[in-house]
Parts: structure tokens; C-alpha cells; sequence
């Protein structure tokens, strides 16, 4: 799910965080279920926003992930490869390699 998910079909996933993640994923050594990438300034979770995010600069993607330990196991694979926002949700993890230091949330 790479393409934007608001109807338009628009993606504009940068090539070096689609590298990036792929070292993630060839590394995890498992399925990875991306669940959002790219979003453009009309997807509804960008287009309140006052500034574009992460997703819609096409550094950003939410994995798909249930257990407590993948994610661990996922978040500190993507921290060696250069993932410098991580976000830790019950059902995804969100993963990007936005410019400037690194920040770290829980939804």
C-alpha cells in the first residue's frame, strides 16, 4: 500500500526510504504489511495537518505488526538502518527517515 489511500492513487515514496526499508524488511525475515505510505494533502489524515507529515514528504510507512516483540524486533532493525521516526501503535508500527533529530511516540 504504497500508493496514497484517499482515492487519488498518488505516490511519491522516496526511493532511499523505500531502500531503507527494504534493508529493514530483508533483515526483519519476515512478511512486512505496509498498511499506509505515501499520502497526498487531501488524505484525510494529512489535509487537518498545519504542516505537511512524514507520510506526505514520502519518508514514512505504517507496518502492520500485533506482537510485542516484533515490534521491538522491528523498531531497533529500523534504528540501525537510518529510521529516524518511530511511532509504537497496538496494530502498526510507524517507521520514517525524515531530516533532523530522531523522535520517538506512542499513539
Amino acid at each position: 500500500k504504497l500508493n496514497c489511500s484517499c482515492g487519488c492513487g498518488s505516490n511519491k515514496v522516496s526511493q532511499s526510504a523505500l531502500d531503507q526499508l527494504q534493508k529493514v524488511r530483508d533483515e526483519f525475515g519476515k512478511a512486512m504489511v505496509v498498511r499506509s505510505g505515501y499520502r497526498c494533502e487531501k488524505h484525510p489524515s494529512e489535509a487537518g495537518k498545519e504542516k505537511p507529515g512524514q507520510h506526505f514528504n514520502g519518508v514514512a510507512f505504517d507496518i502492520a505488526c500485533n506482537n510485542g516483540f516484533d515490534r521491538l524486533r522491528l523498531v531497533e532493525i529500523a534504528r540501525k538502518h537510518g529510521a529516524k521516526g518511530v511511532g509504537i501503535a497496538k496494530t502498526f508500527v510507524h517507521l520514517d527517515w525524515r531530516e533532523g533529530l530522531p523522535v520517538m511516540w506512542t499513539y
